[in-house]
């Protein structure tokens, strides 16, 4: 059982998370962090999700606040606060305005609470992951992304629609930036056990238009609903419950590199990891093929120079 502060609360994703992290049985309480001027809106969340558990028969604490010392203590932090993007803005558009914001509430949080392990969410995730462990002084293990673990389920969906398969049946991941330059991995990817590229029906597969759909699915989202909540939600949900129950599974998240895969260092980026109670216990070396190894230091390059304004902008 664990604590769960949500820093963003009131916001659409943070808001979505907090109620679904309520209802797992690993959550003993969950916070609802956000700016003062919002506390009236936590009240009412607040309000809104015990009444979700009492339907539910299920017994989290429900607690909110909007100082630092009602989440440094808490086991784990989600951090969703930040500056929404827009219909025409990319990820990487808002990395430093949100730079900001993550320094706010997480810088020198080692000394608070050494224990404490932070799953950034506000994009673009891979800069702002850099930015928290930097910050925060915490180790790297500790602080890590959503990253590209939503865009490997949007990919996984769309495989088993295709395969007309159930998604449990497909194993993929996409690794690099959660963003334009995100790298599909098909040379580890799977339906039942077999490599897809092997299976009936793979040369009909529109690789290039779904990979196109997994990046565009956000912006979509954005134009059509306002933006994602539930996806997000159920994602992070995922890695919480992974953490606290030691579950030891192979994720692919937003991590920082120190040479273990093709020797990139000093970037946070989506790759897989395995995570359990101490947060990230291994970056898991993987081998590409030469497309993907090609496309996946591209997309490196991209995120470690959008990371280095970050830096430069907080400095």
């Amino acid at each position: 059982m664990g604590t769960v502060a949500v820093i963003g609360a009131t916001g659409r994703v943070g808001s979505t998370t907090a109620a679904r992290l309520a209802l797992l049985d690993c959550v003993s309480e969950v916070r609802l962090i956000a700016r003062r001027k919002s506390v009236r809106k936590l009240e009412g969340l607040r309000r809104d999700i015990l009444d979700s558990l009492a339907a539910a028969q299920a017994d989290a604490r429900i607690k909110i606040g909007c100082e630092r010392e009602d989440y440094v203590d808490a086991d784990i932090i989600v951090f969703t606060a930040g500056v929404p993007r827009k219909p025409d803005q990319s990820r990487l558009d808002l990395a430093t305005e949100n730079a900001h914001i993550v320094k706010k509430y997480l810088e020198n949080l080692a000394m608070d609470n050494p224990e404490a392990i932070v799953i950034m969410v506000t994009n673009p995730v891979d800069v702002l992951t850099y930015v928290a462990l930097q910050v925060s002084d915490l180790p790297r293990n500790r602080v890590f992304g959503l990253g590209t673990h939503l865009d490997s389920m949007r990919f996984k969906i769309l495989i088993a629609e295709h395969f007309d398969v159930h998604t449990s049946e497909v194993h993929t991941r996409i690794i690099g930036e959660h963003g334009d330059t995100m790298v599909p991995v098909i040379s580890a990817t799977s339906v039942g056990g077999i490599p897809v590229t092997r299976l009936p029906g793979w040369e009909e597969f529109d690789l290039e238009g779904a990979v196109e759909e997994v990046k565009t699915a956000g912006q979509r989202i954005i134009e059509t609903w306002g933006g994602s909540q539930f996806g997000p939600a159920q994602a992070i949900a995922n890695l919480v419950r992974t953490v606290l129950q030691d579950e030891r599974r192979m994720l692919t998240v937003s991590a920082y590199l120190k040479g273990e895969i093709y020797g990139v260092e000093d970037v946070c980026i989506g790759v897989p990891v395995r995570l359990g109670r101490m947060g990230i216990m291994e970056i898991v070396p993987i081998e590409l093929d030469d497309d993907e190894k090609e496309a996946f230091l591209k997309s490196v390059e991209v995120v470690k120079e959008a990371t280095e304004e970050a830096m430069e902008a907080i400095r």
